[in-house]
């Protein structure tokens, strides 16, 4: 091979390699998160700015409503759903503890009811139009951290002290769970596995039996990566995002980190929404 043709070689095989690089980099993502340590909701561009923020004492849970507003449950002033005027204009509030709320396609909103141990479907008019009641051991602030309607009548539900995951059907009866360590958010996947971050230190993706297809820990992330992830979000593309420590990563199913976000605004950030990805379930729930 002559000296040109071996030069030409490796040009073209630097140049695959890259283009393969920026293949997998991804340019980042725009995003409503709520940053429990600060009391705030928070809307991020893509560049990470944050373009939007509400005072939510105690927040854990936000979704990005189809008609602009942003639905948040806050422990001490309950499901509040907000204006980008920063108008409240639909409101619940549980007697105790509250860390979750969804959104349903039928209008009613979903909240998690710590108190009484129990999931309610409530209408626009605030009156409660189904009850679901959990079977748990855990005293009030330890158990309901995220529930999600996966379908007309089942729910997925994080109980934390209990360390367990439980699909509820709208009696009230356990069809499935999977134990593990701390479960903070969880969502069922079109291809009907679950996926599942809490304080056992990673995000886990388990089939319909609980058997492990697909697992990353914090170990896996480069130096410096650490927390205990919480919220959990997988992607049209393949990649998963979640949360762990204020920090948003994005990662391929090879546990690469193709895409991250903190900084001072995002400290204590625990769940999030990706909002600049194509269709409805954009935390990979199916909704009603």
């Amino acid at each position: 091979m002559s000296r040109r043709s071996l030069v030409s070689c490796v040009l073209v095989a630097l140049l695959a390699r890259t283009a393969a690089a920026d293949e997998a980099k991804s340019d980042g993502h725009a995003f409503v998160g709520v940053t429990f340590q600060k009391n705030k909701v928070v809307a991020v561009s893509a560049k990470g700015d944050v373009e939007w923020e509400y005072d939510a004492p105690a927040c854990l849970d936000a979704w990005k409503l189809p008609n602009g507003n942003v639905l948040v449950a806050s422990r001490s002033k309950g499901i509040l759903e907000v204006t980008p005027e920063k108008k409240v204009v639909w409101s619940f509030k549980p007697d105790g503890e509250t860390y979750t709320c969804q959104r349903l396609s039928n209008g009613n909103t979903l909240v998690g009811d710590n108190k009484n141990a129990r999931l309610i479907e409530v209408d626009a008019a605030g009156k409660i139009v189904r009850e679901v009641k959990l079977a748990t051991k855990a005293k009030e602030h330890g158990m309901i951290r995220t529930a999600r309607a996966v379908g007309s009548d089942r729910y997925l539900v994080c109980q934390r002290e209990d360390n367990v995951v439980r699909e509820y059907d709208a009696d009230g009866k356990v069809v499935w769970e999977h134990k593990v360590n701390g479960p903070m958010s969880a969502v069922r996947l079109p291809n009907k596995n679950t996926l599942i971050a809490g304080y056992f230190g990673g995000v886990v993706e388990v089939d319909p039996t609980g058997k492990e297809v697909w697992k990353v820990t914090m170990k896996d992330l480069p130096a410096g990566a650490k927390g205990q992830p919480y919220g959990v979000q997988r992607l049209p593309n393949g990649n998963t995002v979640f949360v762990a420590d204020g920090t948003v990563y994005e990662v391929t199913p090879e546990k690469k980190i193709v895409w991250s976000r903190s900084g001072p605004a995002l400290a204590g950030l625990f769940g999030v929404q990706i909002t600049d990805v194509p269709g409805d379930a954009t935390k990979g729930e199916v909704l009603r």
